[in-house]
């Protein structure tokens, strides 16, 4: 059986995406209005502002934004704000200790949200290249950080790091 799949780009120019005064994300079409939608990265790493899935409150899509760039300015406004919310991973700021221990690797780390540890059993596993100098980091829990670019880290966590990759 073969199954088809239809995608909806939907018109920049004609969507409008605005916080109600619940919170909830709202799309206005021009001619229909959805009080609550959900937002969903297609390629959540290497496309970060295209592709983005539109979904009502029962997950059906009612449509893809190309490219977030082409939105009204507050609509783009509302849909950072909306994507923030839902992909929020802790940045790296300063790598504190990386050791090796039987069958385990410890990470602690200095993070936009306060220090955390992350356990891997492998390296291959667990530290993905992102971009060009970016890494995501996702510990045995599935708890996750980044890394967004290796070169800004200062000296002593740059070395940490060349010890291990």
């Amino acid at each position: 059986m073969k199954e088809h799949y239809d995608i909806t780009l939907l018109e920049p120019s004609k969507i409008h995406f605005v916080r109600s005064p619940g919170g909830m994300l709202t799309l206005d079409t021009g001619t229909d209005f959805h009080p609550e939608v959900w937002l969903y990265r297609s390629f959540p790493l290497s496309m970060q502002e295209r592709f983005i899935s539109v979904r009502n409150s029962k997950g059906e899509e009612l449509g893809m934004i190309e490219d977030l760039a082409e939105l009204s300015e507050d609509s783009i406004e509302a849909v950072q704000l909306e994507l923030s919310f839902r992909y929020m991973i802790p940045k790296v700021t300063k790598i504190l200790k990386i050791k090796q221990l039987p069958g385990m690797w410890q990470w602690d780390l200095e993070t936009t949200l306060g220090p955390i540890k992350l356990s891997m059993r492998n390296l291959h596993e667990h530290v993905q290249r992102v971009g060009g100098a970016g890494l995501l980091l996702t510990d045995l829990d599935g708890n996750r950080c980044e890394i967004s670019d290796t070169e800004s880290l200062d000296a002593s966590s740059k070395r940490q790091l060349g010890q291990v990759l």
